[in-house]
């Protein structure tokens, strides 16, 4: 019985691992062209004409679908 046991937790050990290692993977992949982001929420932009050019009413945080234009070009930079 002992042994039995001592095999369900390393399979366990073993599952938990390789499902953290597909997560790892899935996080780090690149986004690619056409990707929904969801209603992404930004802080303020730095200056009044920021805000102007983005098409908000004032100078706030603001959410993606806040921003007046037909596209919208993200870019994203890994800083780890």
């Amino acid at each position: 019985m002992k042994r039995k046991s001592l095999y369900l937790v390393l399979a366990l050990c073993v599952g938990l691992f390789m499902l953290c290692q597909v997560a790892w993977v899935a996080a780090d992949t690149e986004p690619t062209v056409g990707t929904n982001l969801g209603n992404v929420a930004f802080s303020a932009p730095v200056t009044p004409e920021g805000a102007k050019y983005l098409g908000l009413s004032s100078q706030a945080p603001f959410h993606l679908s806040d921003v007046q234009a037909p596209y919208v070009l993200i870019e994203s930079m890994n800083t780890t």
